[in-house]
């Protein structure tokens, strides 16, 4: 009786001192990448100043031409933001691979996943969980991880798209493949109540109409209310665009190709292959989108 007692006495040891020592291991770790995001913190914490004194001019200016200035102005700060967020992703991984039983480093990594600075990295991120400890692949932050790879996987620029299909808002079937061999689609996830979708929709309307007989559009809508989704598509002159509603048909459209956040692109070749792919708005997306275009097409 009293060997059992000291066994699982000596079992209890042995596991609270390996928790303390990885509580250690990560309290170091956490250290070590504070440091190493030195540089990336102060870029970041500066341009937040720089961003919040831009945004109070754009509020106070009157002058049309001087606001439209200033919000270029904040779109080239948004940019240095998502680089600065790159290379501080950079430095993670690079963590990451060197100390693969670190939950810290791992944790931080993984939520990069889904995100914008992430959307470049699924091959390192592969490499980061198959490199894992298994203590930290059986942890809830492993199997999420697992999980978020499977549909960036299926979703990423070079994979073949995954089917949509269902109905329009006017009831007529809608597919996909319909499109395969015939045009190259341009999908826009988007919903009536979210600002920066609807302030993207000039310049998609302005590339649907260049590339109107080799382009097709379909907004997805993440409306909850069909009448909101038709009211906003008559008010921003959208109606000869394919318009898809995912409470209407149920669909798993959002999950399938991986978007976490709104507005989301994705561009569609002859083949259905996915050959483009944006996180959010802005100015650097347009210009990618319309260099991609504009290789693609030739003008």
């Amino acid at each position: 009786m009293f060997k059992k007692k000291y066994r699982i006495l000596i079992s209890l040891f042995f596991l609270f001192s390996l928790n303390g020592f990885s509580q250690q291991k990560n309290d170091c770790s956490k250290l070590e990448l504070d440091k190493l995001h030195s540089k990336t913190k102060f870029v970041k914490d500066s341009i937040t100043v720089l961003k919040k004194t831009v945004e109070a001019k754009i509020k106070d200016e009157s002058n049309n031409l001087k606001k439209d200035l200033l919000k270029l102005k904040l779109d080239s700060l948004y940019n240095v933001l998502d680089k600065n967020d790159i290379e501080e992703l950079k430095i993670d991984i690079q963590f990451c691979k060197q100390n693969p039983d670190c939950l810290y480093s791992f944790d931080l990594v993984n939520g990069q996943v889904s995100r914008q600075p992430g959307k470049d990295f699924y091959n390192d991120f592969e490499y980061v969980y198959n490199n894992s400890s298994k203590e930290i692949k059986e942890s809830e932050s492993g199997k999420k991880m697992i999980e978020k790879l499977k549909y960036f996987k299926q979703s990423m620029v070079g994979s073949l798209a995954p089917n949509l299909s269902g109905i329009d808002i006017n009831g007529k079937n809608i597919s996909l493949t319909n499109y395969r061999k015939k045009k190259f689609v341009l999908i826009d996830f988007w919903a009536s109540w979210c600002a920066p979708c609807r302030e993207e929709i000039p310049f998609i309307k302005t590339v649907g109409k260049k590339y109107q007989e080799y382009l097709e559009i379909i907004a997805i809508s993440d409306d909850k209310y069909i009448s909101k989704m038709i009211e906003a598509i008559n008010k921003e002159g959208i109606e000869e665009w394919k318009h898809y509603s995912i409470e209407q048909n149920n669909s798993s459209a959002r999950k399938d190709y991986f978007v976490n956040g709104i507005p989301h692109k994705v561009l569609i070749d002859l083949n259905g292959k996915i050959i483009g792919k944006w996180k959010g708005s802005g100015e650097l997306n347009k210009k990618e989108i319309s260099v991609l275009l504009f290789n693609t097409f030739g003008f």
